[in-house]
């Protein structure tokens, strides 16, 4: 038998045609993870821009944990990875339920609306770089923010595809394996995702600080 050989060319088409297929196959859940986000976020938008002193003690919660995680525990690649793959794989889990993986989602989105709505309300956070701002909230959280949400949702896709998968398990006559595809899907989504996460914690740990002071300066 000939050996088969695949040029660079060839590799690098034929994980254009797998990516493609697994974003065609679960565009879906990838729409329904996206709007459980941007739907949370815009509500605590809401909440915290109107209703302050209601969201107040649920964010200053929030503080006093974050708080007290980075005296334990430091900043650093390393524990903020571990923090956020937690989060990560309990939204996939949450598939098993389904519900979960909404709720955890939603959940996410809310705590960042909330605090933007909150710092937009006049209302300040004091942090080690001052008086944190509504700008300085989103200098210091979009540049590791963009891959971290991301991969939070496209976790969230992976536990959908993962509730659907085990509902038609259940629902056909057929064996498992005719849906092997199907957990195969989640299980790829969910590697994107730990990919994603992982990146935005090396910029979290490494830059985001960095470049927010500098921006900070510049304004």
């Amino acid at each position: 038998m000939p050996w088969i050989t695949f040029t660079e060319s060839d590799l690098i088409q034929r994980s254009k045609d797998y990516f493609k297929g697994l974003y065609n196959r679960n565009k879906k859940f990838l729409i329904v993870s996206a709007a459980f986000y941007f739907l949370a976020l815009f509500i605590g938008l809401f909440i915290g821009y109107f209703l302050p002193s209601n969201i107040e003690p649920f964010l200053l919660s929030i503080i006093r944990t974050d708080r007290m995680f980075v005296r334990q525990n430091g900043i650093n690649t390393i524990t903020i990875l571990t923090h956020n793959l937690y989060s990560v794989f309990l939204t996939y889990a949450g598939g098993i339920i389904g519900i979960l993986t909404a709720a955890i989602i939603f959940l996410n989105g809310f705590i960042y609306g909330s605090f933007l709505g909150y710092l937009s309300s006049n209302h300040h956070i004091a942090s080690t770089i001052g008086n944190v701002t509504p700008t300085l909230y989103i200098i210091y959280t979009v540049p590791h923010g963009i891959f971290e949400i991301t991969g939070f949702i496209i976790a969230g896709a992976a536990g959908f595809r993962l509730t659907i998968a085990i509902v038609n398990v259940l629902r056909s006559d057929s064996p498992i394996s005719d849906h092997y595809w199907e957990f195969k899907d989640s299980i790829a989504l969910l590697g994107i995702s730990i990919v994603l996460i992982i990146i935005a914690a090396i910029i979290e740990a490494n830059i985001t600080l960095h470049l927010g002071n500098y921006i900070a300066h510049l304004l």
